[in-house]
C-alpha cells in the first residue's frame, strides 16, 4: 500500500543515500532550514528525517519530493517519463475508494482534546512571523454548488490551540469555493492531512476539471482509499495519512497572517486570512510530521509536473508547442514547432491571459533545448527585435506571491518574447558547422592521449 511510510522505506532500502536521518535534537525556529540550505549549497537534496525536535514527542521529515529524481522513483518511471507519466494520470483517473480500515483514525482529539501546540510546526526564516507554521499541509474542501471535492496544499500559521491562519491565494480553488460559502453566510467545512506519499502530492497540485484524488489514483495505478471525516461529514481523507485536521473556516473572521517567506524566495508580508478552527485532529500510531522548507527546491520541484502539465495543455491548444520549461519564478520557456508567424503570439495569448504564475514567456524554435539557458539566450540575442518580438501585457491577474505585486488584489503586467527565427529570414542564416566528415574521423580521445 503506497503511503509515506512505505515509501520512506522504499528510499532507506533501495536508495540510502537519499535519506539522512538525524538523531540529535533539532531547534524548530530556522535550525531544519539552515541544515537544508547547507545541503543545497553542495548541490545535495536529500529527505532529512529529524527523530527529535525540541518541545514535541514527534518526527519530522523534509524534502521528501526535493528532487526530480525521487518523484521519477516514488512514480515508477525514469527520470525522462515524469511528465509523460502525469499526463497520463490526468488522461486516466481512479477515482478514489472508500473504506472503514482507517489508520489515520488510530488516535482521535475532538474539542478541547484538540492541541496544535503539541505539533513540531516551524519557523524557517529571520523575517517570518513568530507564529510558527505548518507547510506540508493538503486542504480538502467540496464545492458547495457543485459538489467537486477539491485538494490543494496550503500553509497554516498555528494562532492558538484549536486555530490556525489558512493563507488561500486569490483566483485559485480553495478560494473560490471560500467565496461561495462566504456568500451564502456559512462556515466552510475543510480537512487537511499531512503525511502524504509523493503521488498524493503531485496529484493535489493538478489545477483542471478533474478531481484530484482522480488523478492521484492515476498515478498510483490504483485507487487511493479514503476514509470520511469524524465532525466534518462529506469531506474525505487518505486513509494512510499521518494527521488529519478537520474543522471550519469561518466566513467572517479574519486575522493577520504571516509574515511568511514563500518560494520565489522573498517574504508575502503580512495578509489577512481565514480563521481555520480544528473540530478534530486524528493521527496514526508514531504519526510521522512532514514539512516543507519554504522556499527551497523543493517547494518549486514538488510543483513542476502539474505546472508544465497546464502550460502544456493550454499552449498545445494554440499551436505546435514541443516542450515546456519553468527556469525561474513566474519565468517559463516554450519551445514551438513553428508553421506561422502568428503561432508565438497564439501561444503567449494562451498562457500569460490565464495563468496567474505565468509573468514572463520565452517562446523559441523546437530544437532549442530550453533546459540550456545559454542556447535560450543565444535564441533571443540572434531572432529577435525587441520593437517587433516582445509583447507587453499591461494589466493581468496577478499572484500575491510575487513581491513586485503591489496591489490587492494582485494585478501585473507581463511580457512574451517571441525568440523563434523567421520563417523567411530577411537575409540568409548559415549556422556555424564542421562538415560532418570531419567531425566522424576525429578521435578526441586519442588526440589528448598524445598530448597529455
Amino acid at each position: 500500500m503506497s503511503d509515506l511510510r512505505s515509501f520512506l522505506e522504499r528510499v532507506r532500502t533501495e536508495r540510502p543515500t537519499d535519506l539522512i536521518e538525524i538523531d540529535r535534537e533539532v531547534d524548530p525556529r530556522f535550525e531544519t532550514t539552515a541544515i537544508l540550505t547547507k545541503l543545497e549549497a553542495q548541490h545535495r537534496s536529500p529527505i532529512l528525517f529529524f527523530k527529535r525536535v525540541r518541545g514535541t514527542a514527534f518526527p519530522l521529515v523534509t524534502n521528501v519530493c526535493g528532487s526530480m529524481g525521487r518523484i521519477a522513483f516514488a512514480l515508477g518511471c525514469p527520470l525522462k517519463d515524469v511528465s509523460a507519466r502525469y499526463a497520463a494520470a490526468v488522461a486516466a483517473p481512479i477515482k478514489p475508494r472508500v473504506t472503514l480500515e482507517a489508520p489515520v483514525h488510530a488516535h482521535v482529539a475532538v474539542g478541547e482534546g484538540v492541541d496544535l501546540h503539541r505539533l513540531p510546526a516551524l519557523v524557517y526564516h529571520e523575517h517570518d512571523s513568530e507564529k510558527p507554521y505548518i507547510t506540508a499541509a493538503i486542504a480538502v474542501a467540496r464545492d458547495p454548488e457543485t459538489g467537486h471535492e477539491n485538494l490543494s496544499v496550503h500553509r497554516l500559521m498555528i494562532a492558538g490551540r484549536d486555530t490556525t491562519g489558512l493563507f488561500m491565494e486569490p483566483g485559485k480553488h480553495l478560494d473560490g469555493i471560500f467565496r461561495k460559502f462566504r456568500r451564502a453566510g456559512r462556515a466552510m467545512p475543510i480537512a487537511v492531512f499531512i503525511g502524504a506519499h509523493p503521488a498524493w502530492s503531485l496529484g493535489a497540485v493538478y489545477s483542471g476539471p478533474l478531481e484530484e484524488y482522480g488523478v492521484i489514483g492515476g498515478l498510483l495505478g490504483e485507487p487511493l482509499p479514503v476514509v470520511e471525516c469524524i465532525t466534518q461529514a462529506g469531506l474525505f481523507v487518505p486513509a494512510r495519512a499521518e494527521l488529519v485536521l478537520e474543522g471550519v473556516a469561518s466566513p467572517d473572521e479574519l486575522i493577520d497572517e504571516g509574515a511568511f517567506g514563500e518560494w520565489p524566495g522573498y517574504s508575502t508580508g503580512v495578509t489577512r486570512a481565514p480563521v481555520f478552527r480544528v473540530t478534530a485532529m486524528t493521527m496514526r500510531h508514531q504519526a510521522i510530521f512532514q514539512d516543507v522548507v519554504s522556499g527551497h527546491l523543493e517547494h518549486l520541484t514538488l510543483e513542476l509536473p502539474a505546472i508544465e502539465h497546464r502550460a502544456l495543455s493550454h499552449a498545445r491548444a494554440a499551436a505546435a508547442v514541443t516542450a515546456f520549461s519553468v527556469i525561474a519564478p513566474f519565468t517559463s520557456v516554450v519551445a514551438l514547432d513553428k508553421t506561422s508567424e502568428d503561432e508565438p503570439k497564439r501561444v503567449m495569448d494562451a498562457l500569460l491571459t490565464t495563468d496567474i504564475q505565468a509573468k514572463h514567456l520565452i517562446v523559441v524554435d523546437a530544437d532549442v533545448d530550453i533546459r540550456d539557458l545559454r542556447q535560450v539566450f543565444r535564441a533571443v540575442g540572434l531572432n529577435t527585435q525587441p520593437a517587433r518580438d516582445v509583447y507587453v501585457y499591461p494589466d493581468e491577474q496577478g499572484t500575491l506571491l510575487d513581491p513586485s505585486c503591489a496591489s490587492a488584489p494582485p494585478r501585473t503586467s507581463k511580457m512574451g518574447i517571441d525568440a523563434t527565427r523567421r520563417l523567411r529570414p530577411a537575409r540568409p542564416i548559415r549556422p556555424n558547422r564542421v562538415p560532418a566528415g570531419v567531425l566522424d574521423r576525429v578521435d578526441v580521445t586519442e588526440l589528448l592521449k598524445r598530448w597529455p
